[in-house]
């Protein structure tokens, strides 16, 4: 039995045949490997994409004179198999801290200060955790993940602290989260609220969190506002095992801000009292480097 198509048919099926053909191809684009990260250089607009696309932003931020960063971009977001990974996975925008006005406003919120350094930041442009320190393809994958999967990730206690926002040790845990990322602002607003919280340091919180307020304040040059905490410190908790850090903290600070006779009488005074504790061999070098420099 011979079947006859008319032209018209074949020129229908040849239609159907190109179609096919666009579709399959235009598929075979969208399921090829990545070959490269895109990277968005607009902080809102990596913020749009995350919230739409319900991702987390990966931000490298960088400077021009950061060799690290430069080898980063070539050994880790350059590896294939990184980009097979992880480029599709995440949003990921790069900023130049120092040139680049989004960069600068990150670095003061983040209150970012070495390099290499890649923040983890959810949908709404919160600081999940980050890495801060150059790694190769694999162990940066493994970072980020543990990141977010840790229970005590900076983004889980802040999480937990949205919760319960009266918990005095949360509020503690969180400041010292930001102290060890250096972002004192953030972290001074977090002791302050523990100290407000429980004046009378029934938790036992309240005292370390008012050396800690006074080493933000200090870490931010406000001087003043740093000595003024030492001494409620002094004042209320004279007995507290913190007092004799708060005797050192003041002491730098007074040298750092050119009082050398105050701080001379400050470490000589620590070194009276507190005879055996941790930070005497590094005082008594402070302590004779100032005294010859006289």
């Amino acid at each position: 039995m011979t079947v006859v198509v008319s032209k018209k048919a074949r020129f229908l099926l040849g239609g159907a045949t190109i179609v096919a053909v666009i579709i399959v191809s235009a598929l075979a684009i969208i399921d090829a490997p990545p070959r490269s990260i895109v990277w968005e250089r607009d902080y809102e607009k990596a913020v749009q994409r995350a919230s739409a696309e319900k991702k987390i932003i990966l931000a490298d931020m960088f400077t021009d004179w950061c060799v690290l960063c430069k080898d980063m971009d070539q050994e880790t977001f350059g590896n294939p198999t990184l980009i097979a990974e992880m480029a599709r996975k995440y949003v990921w925008l790069k900023l130049n801290t120092e040139t680049e006005e989004d960069g600068k406003k990150l670095q003061s919120e983040f209150g970012i200060m070495t390099y290499p350094m890649v923040l983890l930041l959810d949908f709404k442009g919160q600081e999940i955790d980050r890495v801060d320190r150059f790694l190769q393809p694999q162990p940066f994958k493994q970072a980020v993940e543990h990141h977010l999967q840790d229970p005590e990730s900076l983004g889980k206690v802040r999480e937990r602290v949205e919760k319960a926002p009266e918990s005095i040790e949360l509020r503690s845990a969180l400041g010292n989260k930001f102290l060890d990322r250096k972002n004192y602002r953030k972290a001074a607003a977090e002791f302050q609220h523990v100290i407000e919280l429980d004046p009378q340091n029934r938790a036992g919180k309240t005292v370390e969190s008012y050396y800690n307020l006074a080493l933000s304040l200090a870490s931010q040059t406000k001087f003043d506002e740093a000595i003024a905490q030492l001494t409620v410190l002094e004042k209320n908790f004279p007995d507290a095992e913190e007092v004799a850090n708060a005797h050192v903290l003041r002491g730098q600070i007074y040298e750092c801000c050119g009082e050398k006779d105050k701080a001379v009488n400050v470490f000589r005074e620590y070194l009276k009292k507190y005879p055996h504790h941790g930070y005497v061999d590094r005082v008594k070098e402070m302590l004779a480097a100032m005294v010859a420099s006289n």
